[in-house]
């Protein structure tokens, strides 16, 4: 069940917005804010490529974080940018078993479709997913990105950085007496928000 929750949260926060680009906008300057928020407009940042989500944030880093080793990652649904559709890709951090640990979904838009209406679609879709399984709301997480909410009951943090970059960080094996939430703040400030 926890899988299926954390595949449907994913997926539908990466097709909510692998897509999204408003032409209007585009065309009035968003992708110059694009470029200051995260690189030159149509090219990914050198410095937070989503494409790669697994050079963002080092496994080294979530093994710090859970106390545990993550001796592999593994590269997935890697999208590259068009002229106005985003970078996406996924890493999922690998314990010793095998078993995954934590994911890092990252986007990068070359037109900076961040709005404050994708913000709140994003967490409106996320709220109407979550009710199936939960019925503990959503938590705003200030001073986080340009905004960021947590999904509580899987440890699963959605943060719109600026602009351009987005991530939704997943902790699944949170240590004994750690707050999952903690984790989830720490990993996201070492991946950039």
């Amino acid at each position: 069940m926890r899988q299926v929750t954390l595949f449907l949260l994913a997926a539908t926060g990466a097709l909510a917005l692998t897509g999204c680009g408003d032409k209007q906008a585009s065309e009035s300057g968003t992708a110059s804010e694009a470029a200051t928020a995260g690189g030159a407009a149509g090219a990914l940042p050198a410095d937070w490529k989503a494409t790669d989500a697994c050079t963002i944030l080092d496994k080294g880093a979530v093994a710090k974080a859970l106390k545990i080793d993550v001796p592999q990652t593994q590269l997935s649904l890697v999208n590259e940018p068009g002229a106005q559709s985003a970078a996406t890709s996924t890493c999922t951090y690998l314990g010793s078993d095998g078993a995954s640990v934590a994911s890092l979904m990252t986007r990068w838009s070359p037109i900076g479709d961040n709005t404050p209406e994708t913000i709140a679609a994003t967490r409106s879709t996320t709220a109407s997913t979550m009710k199936a399984f939960s019925d503990k709301p959503l938590e705003d997480i200030p001073g986080l990105g340009k905004a960021a909410f947590l999904v509580p009951g899987i440890n699963q943090l959605n943060v719109f950085v600026d602009e351009a970059r987005m991530m939704i960080l997943t902790v699944e094996k949170v240590p004994d007496g750690a707050s999952g939430k903690d984790i989830a703040v720490d990993l996201a400030k070492q991946a950039g928000a």
